[in-house]
Order: structure tokens, then C-alpha cells, then sequence
């Protein structure tokens, strides 16, 4: 009985150190080309991976938000943020429109099979992720208010 509990708590720290690190699975850029998240690594800078969708609001206000922010936080920070569409085929069209026209400070990709989204647990959005530059997680947050992108620039900048 007793190694019966280690073993499960054995497998339970494994899973939850697996998801402390960035899954490595396939999203698209724009023009519809693969891109692993693996490739995000850079090993010298910490970055943040935000989901959204073209029909949440409170994802574009964020995305606003850190458009607002951006000029602040230019050549200050080694910041890298990557917004990730959870918009599925029936609505990409319109997320890539949306991305196009803005003038959002992030790389924009998109996961219309869900893969990164299911890999992160992730079950609202907008949901954003800070990890440090090796591709540990170090902060995650779910929702939107006004100001969290001031504690998401605070987050990145405790992983240095």
C-alpha cells in the first residue's frame, strides 16, 4: 500500500513539473506555415504567450492594453509576447483580419486544432503565461482587468 501512494505521488510531481515547462506542439504563423513552440526559446530572454480569440473582448482589451503599454516598455524590457488565437475554422478568418489591422506589439499565432491550448490546461481565455528564457513557466493568469498588464511586465521582469 504504501509504495502504491509513492508511486502516485511520483506520476503527480511528474505531471506537474511536464506542465511547468512549454509542451512542445505545432501553431501556425499568418500566412498558415508551422511553427513549433519550441522555436519561442531563445535561451536569453523570458517571454509570454497570451490566448485570445477575435470574438472576446476582454482579450482585445488586453491586447489594447499592451499596445498602450508598448512604447513604455520598448528596449527596456527583453520582452517577447506571443498572442495565440484559440479561433477555430470557422472563425480564423476573421482572427487574422483582426490581427492584421491591429497594431499589436506581439507575434501573433494561431492554434485553430487547439493543441497548445489543450497542452496549457488552458479553459478561459484571455489566459497569458510568463515563462523564464529556458522555457520554464514561471506565473500564469486567467481573465482581464484593467492594470494586468502592469503585473504581467512585473512577472517578466522577476525571471531575470
Amino acid at each position: 500500500m504504501k509504495n502504491r501512494i509513492l508511486l502516485i505521488l511520483a506520476a503527480f510531481v511528474s505531471l506537474s513539473l511536464n506542465a511547468q515547462t512549454l509542451p512542445d506542439v505545432k501553431v501556425e504563423d499568418p500566412a498558415g506555415k508551422a511553427v513549433s513552440t519550441r522555436s519561442l526559446l531563445d535561451g536569453k530572454s523570458p517571454f509570454v504567450i497570451t490566448f485570445w480569440a477575435s470574438w472576446c473582448k476582454p482579450c482585445q482589451r488586453e491586447l489594447a492594453a499592451i499596445e498602450e503599454a508598448a512604447p513604455d516598455w520598448a528596449g527596456k524590457y527583453p520582452l517577447r509576447i506571443y498572442a495565440v488565437s484559440v479561433d477555430d475554422s470557422r472563425s480564423i478568418a476573421e482572427a487574422k483580419a483582426l490581427a492584421a489591422s491591429s497594431e499589436w506589439p506581439v507575434t501573433v499565432l494561431f492554434d485553430t486544432k487547439q493543441a497548445l491550448k489543450q497542452a496549457l490546461k488552458v479553459t478561459s481565455i484571455p489566459h497569458v503565461f510568463v515563462y523564464d528564457k529556458n522555457g520554464k513557466l514561471v506565473w500564469n493568469h486567467m481573465g482581464y482587468i484593467p492594470g494586468s498588464e502592469d503585473e504581467l511586465l512585473q512577472k517578466v521582469l522577476e525571471t531575470e
